[in-house]
């Protein structure tokens, strides 16, 4: 009697220089995309940005919650692999509070005549 085994085959390689497989990819991102929807409603008033980012984020954790293959999230989302996703959400998280701080949702300032 035949007995179907299945075999999972890991990312031993990202093929990026400096870019090491995270096999921790889903719970990262899960709580990456949490933390940065936490951030755009503590630093940000609503703006253009705010939302952009919320719905960026939003379709992007609902496909991570609802597909455990990393194929699939990436093939889906479709901006790199799952290593490429946490680096963007990273870097997401660390310019909102820039953004805050710079308080770029307002326009520009015209310089004095003088």
């Amino acid at each position: 009697m035949f007995r179907a085994t299945r075999v999972l085959l890991q990312k031993t390689t990202t093929g990026l220089v400096g870019l090491k497989v995270n096999a921790n990819w889903r719970n990262d991102l899960i709580h990456l995309y949490g933390e940065t929807l936490k951030a755009t409603q503590t630093h940000l008033p609503d703006c253009f940005y705010r939302e952009s980012v919320e719905k960026i984020t939003n379709f992007r954790l609902k496909v991570v919650q609802e597909n455990e293959d990393e194929n699939v999230v990436e093939k889906i989302i479709n901006c790199g692999q799952v290593e490429e996703l946490i680096e963007q959400a990273e870097d997401e998280l660390f310019l909102i509070p820039k953004y805050a701080e710079w308080r770029l949702w307002e326009p520009p300032v015209a310089p004095k005549e003088q």
